[in-house]
């Protein structure tokens, strides 16, 4: 970035731009280089150097927490001085009527190609007077969840190969052992593509299963505003798909990372993690131009390149040719375990041949870790194998020194390891100071990556993730690290009548996490009873993100444990009865969802009372069934009984009072009384917009029913106002995610 910056301020300097453009562009170029400059200074005080001793690299940890401020300030700054640049279409290559091409990662880091195009067009008007014209072309989208390393090391002929393999093909495959740098070549080669296309677009998916490739299209989708991507009816995979292929933007890299199972891609597969999810089709349908198996390129490590690597992360006081070659052809040449290794060498002061010798002779409690295999047929044992030894001692040192360290560890392997956001891992009287430090530790043994920005993540590597919960296990502590799991997740996820729209953000975060603790065994009455609780939770989550059938099986299998540990009428296993309920009226199973939710009123009113808020749901959810089955008598005796006892227990100005007056009005406008329908939802209207605001949901399906009803009663011109009205709305507010609205 710092050189075309440069190369900006040459042509400025030689004269090649106009007098007007520089007086635009001049201080913007200033501005990078000062920025650059202040950044570069920084991080020279933070990082350690090989000659720095325990004393000196302490100070600067210390040092680095305290300008991490300082640093994302003057970062964003920079990237924010950098855009404009990029906006103004600065970065072109110096031969413009040299073709450009554009690239695709897939199944296992599989690169497809789609030319750019081969000349830029002719502007009467230089980017730089552009800019000055303050232009809104879309900045290329970077979706790579990783920043650039700097100490990149060698592996230039393994991006040199791939690149000649983009002159053959549109797919490549980069595939070898776990750990041994596969998603750093790939980090590495979506930085270089950005600097010698900077017009292009880059994105980057998680493809080891359904769940997570769907949501990176969905990510793609809403980030390039491609039309369709906040309709929740469409088909995300098929809309990027075609929205690449016929060429509606100016060139792309896909990654697709951790696609092993070939299966998911090239076979069908019985599985349910998605509504979109077709066992007819194969997810390489949707990987653009790529519908066979691509040229494949097998990666492994490579003992000069490590070796390098090795050296770089220790200093020379630790330093033997000899026995770092050893450690090197011992740790299977693997650049995660030499990294883990180095750290333990540093953090401790011993040579190579120190650790070496403790990492061989520790192989009797080795034997208990690796009497299972952690993976299947397809992974090299000894790659693995050599992951486990160099972790465990990593473990075991942090497990000493810093317990705290190591329980973050812990239930982060319990977690969805991919991404797990700071504010999951910390505990609610953990001071700032002591989770940074714990952090750091797990950073400073390459455990552990930590992101910057307003919503920090954390995430794990794979193989470290299965190995320490495989460690957990063999000692007895798995099951306590799940259970606390379980607790953190049943707190924090938004139960009954909690999940307003704006915690949509929030639950999307926590959902990958409550998925995979739900699938572990709880044994422990309490556990299970918790357990019951976050399966409804997620229910009412997924029936408002339109998924009914994972939520009938969520509620399905809340009601079991329930029914098993609790009497009948109890209000939990009455919860469960009820939110099954709803689920099966979101089905389309109106007489099931009658019989359940007459069940629930029974044993609330017997339980809580005839005027408890649960009860009043129950009677409330009923009338909409009745609505659906056309029973609008009954509708009309249960509804007023909800709407009545509403008013006398919550007030005319309370959010469930509304819901309730939204139903009568509804009732009255398919008894075609229309009068007082409108009347009715004119008053729902006016509430939920002091209460709720014009951005709510709540209020936003209001102005649907009123737009439909103006419609009924031959108002056509107010109708379509209000339809408008409602769709900028529901784009603005949810963005494409579903809320379940009355």
């Amino acid at each position: 970035m710092l050189d075309l910056v440069k190369k900006i301020m040459l042509q400025m300097e030689a004269g090649l731009v106009s007098e007007k453009s520089k007086a635009v562009m001049y201080p913007v170029v200033q501005n990078c280089l000062s920025q650059a400059q202040e950044l570069d200074n920084l991080i020279n005080k933070t990082l350690p150097q090989r000659s720095d001793n325990t004393w000196v690299r302490g100070k600067k940890a210390v040092y680095s927490v305290l300008s991490e401020p300082e640093i994302e300030r003057v970062d964003a700054e920079l990237k924010s001085s950098f855009e404009l640049l990029i906006q103004a279409g600065t970065f072109q290559r110096l031969d413009p009527a040299e073709g450009l091409k554009s690239m695709t990662f897939a199944p296992s880091f599989t690169l497809s190609q789609l030319p750019l195009p081969q000349k830029q067009s002719q502007s009467t008007q230089s980017p730089w007077e552009e800019l000055g014209k303050q232009t809104s072309t879309q900045s290329a989208i970077l979706m790579v969840p990783f920043p650039r390393d700097a100490n990149f090391l060698g592996r230039q002929d393994v991006l040199e190969l791939i690149s000649e393999k983009f002159e053959k093909t549109h797919a490549v495959t980069l595939f070898g052992l776990g750990g041994i740098g596969k998603s750093q070549i790939a980090i590495e080669y979506c930085y270089v593509f950005r600097d010698e296309h900077p017009s292009a677009q880059i994105f980057w998916l998680y493809g080891a299963d359904p769940l997570h490739f769907e949501q990176g299209y969905q990510d793609i989708a809403r980030r390039a505003r491609i039309p369709g991507w906040d309709d929740q009816k469409t088909d995300k995979l098929k809309l990027v798909q075609e929205w690449l292929q016929e060429g509606n933007t100016t060139g792309w890299l896909m990654v697709v990372d951790n696609a092993d199972d070939a299966t998911m891609y090239f076979g069908t597969r019985q599985r349910d993690l998605s509504t979109n999810y077709n066992e007819s089709k194969t997810f390489a349908q949707f990987l653009p131009l790529c519908f066979s198996r691509p040229n494949s390129y097998y990666h492994e490590g490579q003992k000069g390149h490590s070796k390098d690597l090795l050296r770089s992360k220790i200093s020379e006081e630790y330093w033997s040719e000899d026995d770092a070659l050893k450690l090197v052809e011992y740790l299977s040449s693997l650049p995660l375990a030499i990294a883990q290794a180095a750290a333990f060498i540093s953090e401790n002061s011993v040579t190579i041949s120190e650790y070496l010798e403790t990492l061989v002779n520790d192989e009797q409690d080795l034997k208990e870790l690796l009497s299972e295999h952690l993976e299947d047929s397809r992974r090299d044992w000894s790659s693995e194998n050599s992951v486990i030894r160099t972790w465990k001692l990593s473990f075991e040192q942090i497990s000493k020194e810093n317990p705290r360290a190591a329980e973050m560890l812990s239930l982060l392997s319990t977690l969805d390891y991919h991404e797990a956001s700071r504010s999951l891992l910390r505990k609610d009287d953990e001071t700032e100071t002591g989770f940074r430090t714990a952090l750091g530790v797990l950073q400073a043994f390459s455990l552990i990556t930590a992101s910057r920005g307003p919503n920090p993540v954390v995430k794990a590597h794979r193989l470290v993730a299965i190995s320490i919960h495989k460690w957990l296990e063999l000692r007895g502590t798995l099951d306590y690290w799940q259970s606390q799991a379980l607790s953190i997740l049943e707190e924090r996820f938004p139960g009954p009548g909690q999940q307003h729209y704006r915690e949509i953000t929030n639950m999307l975060a926590l959902k990958p996490h409550a998925d995979i603790v739900l699938g572990y065994q709880f044994n422990t009455t309490d556990d299970m009873l918790k357990c019951a609780r976050l399966l409804i939770s997620t229910a009412l989550f997924d029936l408002s993100s339109a998924k009914y059938q994972r939520s009938f099986e969520s509620c399905e299998r809340s009601l079991t444990i329930r029914e098993s540990l609790l009497p009948s009428d109890h209000a939990e296993v009455l919860e469960s009865v009820q939110t099954l309920g709803e689920a099966l009226l979101h089905l389309g199973t109106f007489t099931g969802a009658k019989t359940l939710l007459q069940r629930a009123i029974v044993g609330r009113e017997k339980s809580l009372g005839p005027l408890h808020v649960d009860t009043l749901e129950s009677l409330s959810d009923l009338t909409i069934t009745l609505l659906e089955l056309n029973d609008l008598s009954t509708a009309e005796s249960t509804g007023r009984k909800a709407l009545e006892g509403r008013q006398q227990v919550l007030g005319y100005d309370h959010p469930d009072y509304l819901v309730s007056l939204n139903i009568m009005a509804i009732l009255s406008q398919m008894k075609g009384d229309y009068h007082d329908a409108l009347e009715m939802t004119e008053k729902v209207l006016e509430e939920r917009e002091r209460l709720l605001g014009l951005e709510c949901p709540d209020t936003l399906m209001t102005l649907n029913n009123l737009a439909r009803l103006k419609f009924q009663m031959g108002d056509l011109d107010f109708a379509l106002q209000m339809i408008d009205r409602v769709l900028v709305g529901e784009q603005q507010s949810l963005a494409g995610n579903g809320y379940d609205i009355q």
